[in-house]
């Protein structure tokens, strides 16, 4: 099977799965992210190199309650406590990456994202690129102001250079809905996109695998 070098993940519906089953969002949250740690296990083992998740956008930061913010900044450092000390990490030789404005973010985890950043930054067989208050549109802006800053001329390849997420989505999968809400809006232009009804804490590897199988049955045109 054709297996795609660079998948991008909008795992959505956590909150919902939450909700269904009497809990609290942050269990949501919680089960999603062990579920997140699964789908990376799936897609490097099958040979993915790059992988790159929608973990908060903007209007996640600013419309979730202040309780809700409050245990999902928790859940983010003690996952990111684990992944800086994981040998997953460090075996498969993952470069980890964050895009986004971190400023809003507590000090702590702004720290902890600076540490996975500097212990991987040399590695380069695989990549994982995690996108925290991000805006698919506010990425764009931002490139556009570093090329009149530098006093670069206005081409996709000078604008691509100060993109935060460097390469193009092969696959984009998206569950819950049927939309990509903000997500990559320049990378995304020729990626295969599957949608997939279930919520995020229920995707298996059996729907991986189907929305492998509906890539790898595509013919990609790129506009053609």
């Amino acid at each position: 099977m054709k297996i795609p070098r660079h998948i991008a993940l909008i795992p959505d519906g956590n909150r919902r799965w939450a909700r269904e089953k009497g809990l609290k969002p942050w269990e949501g949250h919680r089960t999603g992210i062990e579920r997140f740690k699964d789908f990376l296990d799936w897609c490097y083992d099958l040979g993915v190199e790059e992988i790159t998740a929608y973990s908060l956008s903007r209007e996640n930061l600013t419309k979730r309650t202040p309780d809700e913010m409050r245990f999902l900044f928790k859940l983010y450092e003690d996952g990111f406590r684990e992944l800086l000390s994981s040998p997953k990490v460090i075996d498969r030789e993952v470069r980890v990456t964050f895009a986004g404005d971190l400023e809003p973010f507590p000090k702590s985890l702004r720290e902890l994202i600076s540490d996975i950043e500097a212990k991987t930054g040399e590695f380069q067989k695989r990549r994982l690129n995690l996108c925290l208050n991000y805006s698919g549109r506010g990425e764009i802006l931002y490139a556009v102001e570093k090329l009149i800053k530098n006093r670069r001329d206005i081409t996709e390849a000078n604008l691509e250079e100060f993109l935060q997420v460097k390469t193009a989505p092969d696959l984009l999968i998206r569950t819950a809905e049927h939309r990509i809400s903000n997500f990559l809006l320049w990378q995304c232009a020729y990626s295969e996109i599957y949608f997939t009804e279930k919520l995020f804490p229920d995707f298996t590897r059996d729907d991986l695998m189907q929305a492998l199988k509906q890539f790898a049955n595509t013919e990609r045109r790129y506009g053609k």
